[in-house]
């Protein structure tokens, strides 16, 4: 079953290790080329992630740090291919190649809109306002006690994304903040690493109003494998991943899943995705379930397909 995985951390591990090799299986870590293939991942989305040091004043020059070492990535793999609209899509889909699009979590290096145009021509076509913590667009889940939302910046951001076309990401966020996206942004979002609090009550899931609420815009969520959003044990197994899916399709319907995974970005993973390159077994778990290969093929790639068709029709 091919897959499209809406959020990896894959970027740091650049700076993690003077060792890691992405053409290599890395053991340290959960995402690289040999795993993306036995996986059968056919889009990878590469989140840039900012570490909390170089907040806020050079937020911009890490940022760009990163995106120039995904560059530089996507250069020296024959193997992956940049993905700037729908037409990519199509190309990556009928080919032999895997796909990489750009993404940043947590927009501290957008400080006006020039910013935001500017990191839209260097290719990042998916971004969330903010991480956990509070910056210049929003307040994120960290922030709870504070009910703070979205400032005027990032009403004027979405509005700019919505332009531009691209997609907003609500993971992170906090309800206020959340709220408003939904209400200024004209466009479909994403929850691409969220889960279920009616599952697991964690701050980073989300509630059924706003897992309703990311639906009715024609988006979708999707999965964060860490254990702790899937259960409140300390251990989580394919079957807690199941029951997130088993809850968002009897709330919402199929065609707002997809797969986040936040492989790289956790530290733990449940027993039997220990990495990337176990998609294969919850695919045939979920067969096993009775889910049709059909709505297999939803979660896994085609909800994400479909939704940038839509998004990216002008493109």
């Amino acid at each position: 079953m091919d897959s499209f995985i809406g959020h990896t951390d894959t970027l740091l591990n650049f700076y993690r290790s003077e060792n890691y090799d992405f053409q290599r299986q890395n053991d340290d870590f959960q995402v690289d080329l040999p795993r993306l293939r036995a996986g059968r991942v056919k889009i990878q989305v590469f989140a840039v992630y900012v570490e909390p040091e170089y907040k806020a004043q050079i937020a911009m020059g890490r940022t760009l740090q990163i995106i120039d070492q995904f560059y530089q990535l996507v250069e020296q793999v024959k193997e992956l291919e940049l993905i700037r609209n729908y037409s990519d899509v199509e190309k990556i889909l009928k080919g032999d190649k895997i796909g990489a699009l750009l993404a940043i979590e947590g927009a501290d290096s957008v400080f006006d809109l020039s910013a935001l145009r500017t990191l839209y021509r260097l290719g990042v076509r998916l971004l969330s306002l903010t991480w956990n913590q509070r910056n210049q667009l929003a307040d994120g889940i960290e922030k709870l006690e504070a009910d703070g939302g979205v400032t005027r910046l990032g009403r004027e951001v979405i509005a700019e994304m919505n332009r531009l076309g691209m997609i907003i990401d609500v993971s992170h966020l906090s309800p206020r903040s959340f709220w408003d996206v939904i209400k200024f942004s004209k466009k479909p979002v994403i929850a691409s690493h969220s889960n279920a609090s009616g599952i697991c009550p964690h701050p980073r899931n989300l509630s059924d109003d706003q897992l309703q609420a990311i639906a009715a815009k024609g988006g979708h969520i999707g999965l964060n494998f860490a254990p702790e959003f899937l259960t409140k044990n300390k251990r989580a197994k394919i079957d807690d991943v199941i029951r997130h899916i088993d809850y968002i399709r009897e709330l919402v319907g199929i065609e707002s899943i997809s797969l986040g995974t936040d492989y790289d970005g956790i530290s733990t993973t449940p027993e039997g995705l220990e990495d990337i390159s176990k998609l294969p077994q919850l695919a045939r778990a979920l067969l096993d379930r009775g889910y049709s290969k059909e709505d297999i093929a939803k979660i896994f790639k085609n909800n994400w397909v479909n939704f940038l068709k839509q998004s990216w029709s002008e493109s």
